[in-house]
């Protein structure tokens, strides 16, 4: 694919608009581009502006499950990984669309517990997990989380829409 390739070329340039190139590849489902938005997502001197419009896209990609795992596993390494509240929460509720990804649950639910992470971030959290609060252990997370201070009511009320 011609445009495919000068997209990712574009990226690649000093002079491109590299957001606007994410939002033409957003919902591109070729391996280039999985692997163009791992290696940005995973680079910490990466534009924060791009590796952001990187997390807010991926609600849109229908890629293969190995490259939804790859995918999913680079955005939880950026939530565990990364000392910038903005993008951790941007990647926090970016796990929403990957509940599946082992480790998730468990960084979500530590994230909304810990009364030291920036609320934002903690809120984000919780959002992922009441999305898919239709899976059997993210409904059990949140029954752990009804107690937690500052956002345990907004966990029994996800509790109770069900």
């Amino acid at each position: 694919m011609e445009n495919l390739d000068q997209l990712l070329r574009d990226f690649r340039s000093d002079e491109a608009d590299r957001c606007w190139v994410v939002s033409q590849l957003e919902e591109v489902p070729d391996e280039r581009v999985v692997s163009l938005f791992v290696a940005t997502l995973e680079d910490a001197d990466e534009d924060e502006d791009v590796r952001i419009e990187i997390l807010k896209s991926l609600v849109m990609r229908k890629d293969s499950a190995e490259n939804h795992t790859r995918m999913g596993e680079a955005v939880l390494n950026v939530l565990r990984n990364n000392d910038d509240d903005l993008i951790r929460s941007y990647a926090a509720k970016a796990l929403r669309s990957y509940p599946e990804v082992e480790g998730v649950l468990d960084c979500l639910e530590s994230i909304v517990s810990s009364e030291s992470e920036d609320i934002d971030l903690r809120h984000n959290a919780l959002t992922a997990i009441e999305t898919n609060r239709s899976l059997a252990s993210y409904h059990g997370s949140l029954q752990r989380l009804v107690n937690v201070p500052e956002l345990g009511q907004s966990a029994q009320r996800a509790l109770d829409s069900v």
